[in-house]
């Protein structure tokens, strides 16, 4: 959960700091399992469809996960994946030398993608003409083959005609 100060015109996200122990989660995580386990027996005792449904809900709910201690889900907030888009990378921080040096660096890493992509194009290309090379290689010392081993089979019956 975040929280907004509302004291400043500028409000910032803050992590929450109701977190509940670890050794309270484990405990609470085996107490939950153990729960679900004798609800699910005793819903099945009665009704195998009661079990079921008891099963479902048991699995669906989870139990107490770690994390999701406190008043509201703790999925990220609005501002949080706003800063993950793509936009955020052209907005300026304020320093005016940490933006030219980042500018410069995504320039020079964009640059360094692009050559080793078209060198991989080259690589692949490459090994593609070797392995066609070595296909028509094999291709013609097999026919080279057949054609010796073929040939004294044509010349045979010849000679016997003759």
């Amino acid at each position: 959960m975040t929280s907004i100060d509302m004291t400043t015109n500028n409000p910032t996200p803050q992590p929450a700091t109701n977190t509940m122990p670890v050794a309270v989660q484990v405990l609470s995580t085996i107490l939950f399992g153990v729960f679900g386990i004798l609800a699910v027996i005793f819903a099945f005792d009665a009704s195998l469809v009661g079990g079921i449904i008891v099963a479902l809900v048991l699995g669906w709910r989870g139990g107490f996960a770690p994390g999701r201690w406190g008043n509201g889900p703790t999925a990220p907030s609005v501002e949080t994946l706003m800063s993950l888009t793509p936009e955020a990378g052209k907005r300026g921080s304020g320093n005016a030398s940490f933006d030219a040096y980042r500018s410069d660096t995504l320039e020079r890493l964009e640059e360094e993608q692009e050559r080793f992509e078209n060198f991989l194009g080259r690589l692949r290309a490459a090994k593609d003409k070797s392995e066609f090379d070595d296909f028509l290689d094999q291709r013609a010392r097999r026919v080279t083959n057949l054609d010796k081993t073929s040939a004294p089979e044509l010349e045979e019956p010849e000679q016997r005609q003759g």
